[in-house]
């Protein structure tokens, strides 16, 4: 579910492509068709502002689009599209024009938290070590489970690599994000579930 250009719209990633319908009737309102060579999108499509970000392994790799609104009609329009980057399991998030998230397939105990500019593509820092687990955002901070079981709490900028904290929360494989109610966090692992609180 998204608000782009001022109307709410759900997106699709399928492997013909990106489709975007009226949650009110279903009417088709922008498709971007493409095909995907193998494999499925794990991810869903992230939104910023008019622009739309999607990524798959398996020699998809990561594309932007534009969204436009000339009278009725939409048109979604391809920014930039690099298959050296990817998001194998795991939903990035987008903050102040840039996409932070855990990049690379199937890269078990190594795959980086990278910070992508959202207009360009360019790589602005990457931070090795996390594998494929999760990143979330929470008060305008990554909270990123790595999937060794560590919580880690990173500054979301471009400026750098900024660790704030982290702790080892899980025993087992972590290969899904964290969940966030009223201060507390749940993940689970294939060992364990847990519940952390993180209230001042």
């Amino acid at each position: 579910m998204a608000n782009i250009l001022g109307e709410g719209q759900v997106i699709f990633y399928t492997q013909s492509g990106l489709v975007s319908v009226a949650p009110k009737t279903g009417a088709v309102l922008w498709r971007l068709p493409f095909k995907m060579a193998r494999g499925a999108a794990a991810i869903s499509p992230v939104v910023a502002g008019d622009t739309v970000y999607y990524s798959a392994s398996y020699g998809r790799g990561s594309t932007a689009c534009k969204i436009t609104k000339t009278g009725d009609t939409y048109a979604a329009t391809e920014l930039w599209s690099s298959k050296d980057i990817n998001n194998h399991w795991s939903t990035p998030v987008v903050v102040d024009g840039y996409v932070y998230g855990l990049f690379g397939q199937a890269k078990f105990g190594q795959a980086p938290l990278e910070c992508v500019e959202l207009a360009t593509g360019k790589v602005v820092w990457s931070q090795g070590g996390f594998g494929p687990g999760g990143c979330t955002l929470v008060d305008g901070n990554l909270l990123v489970l790595s999937d060794a079981g560590d919580l880690v709490l990173v500054k979301a900028t471009p400026t750098a690599y900024t660790e704030l904290d982290r702790s080892h929360i899980l025993a087992g494989k972590c290969w899904n994000g964290v969940g966030i109610s009223n201060g507390r966090v749940y993940a689970r692992s294939t060992t364990e579930g847990v519940c952390v609180d993180l209230k001042p």
